[in-house]
């Protein structure tokens, strides 16, 4: 045997012993499985799923009721001719007001409901991982002249854990009725809500963000999908 096989051999012999020890001395890493299907490491948060940076009440000089908490989060999802994209709201704006005060908040929001909640996004805080996709969303959404989306509750039922919130959404300053299907939780003073809404720009005279560049041009899809897991609570001195 030559020395080239001989060297081989003891090699390969150590390569193997060390995927050995690996594999044995290592525990297996717990992943979970993102919506995608695509296995994350357990805890792992995409950049567009995290927390808004900022958060508070629609009016801050409006005293009592529920305002918008911490780790609020709000993001939409769309696709293109190149490929899916995600915009994260950065600053969330939010404030809602129960038809009865007294009691706990379990119980008012069940046995009368909400009086008023309202939403607002700043659009130029809508941020993705492209600032030409940035750019082109905000001249879409013609920011100038409406810098907020907002919507704005009419009325809502809540059977079990699901919600059905009727209100209205502007964007880009036309407004459309809207049927929001919140799941909620009720904790103390706090109440989750969190879901998935379809929407189409062209419902609201946006025309779908396109960029061109020197081989192609790319197109936005006329739908999006808004996510969304805000948590509401009894705003301080209430």
């Amino acid at each position: 045997m030559n020395k080239f096989k001989v060297i081989w051999i003891i090699l390969l012999g150590l390569v193997t012993n060390t995927a050995l020890m690996v594999s044995a001395d290592t525990p297996a890493t717990p992943v979970a499985t993102h919506s995608s299907g695509n296995q994350l490491m357990q805890g792992y948060v995409t950049w567009y799923e995290k927390a808004a940076t900022t958060v508070g009440p629609v009016d801050p000089a409006a005293k009592g009721g529920l305002v918008l908490q911490a780790g609020s989060v709000l993001f939409l999802e769309g696709n293109s001719t190149l490929h899916k994209y995600q915009m994260h709201a950065n600053i969330l704006l939010g404030s809602a007001t129960l038809k009865s005060s007294k009691g706990d908040l379990a119980k008012g929001l069940k046995s009368d409901g909400v009086d008023s909640m309202d939403l607002v996004i700043p659009v130029n805080n809508l941020k993705s991982k492209e600032s030409g996709l940035d750019d082109n969303a905000y001249k879409a959404l013609q920011t100038k002249d409406n810098p907020t989306i907002k919507f704005t509750l009419e009325s809502e039922t809540l059977k079990g854990t699901t919600m059905t919130a009727k209100g209205n959404l502007t964007i880009a300053g036309t407004t459309v009725p809207i049927t929001l299907s919140p799941e909620v939780e009720i904790k103390g003073d706090q109440v989750r809500l969190k879901g998935v809404q379809k929407l189409k720009m062209t419902d609201y005279k946006v025309t779908p963000p396109s960029i061109s560049l020197l081989v192609a041009s790319i197109t936005c899809s006329d739908e999006i999908e808004i996510h969304y897991d805000v948590t509401f609570a009894k705003a301080e001195g209430k």
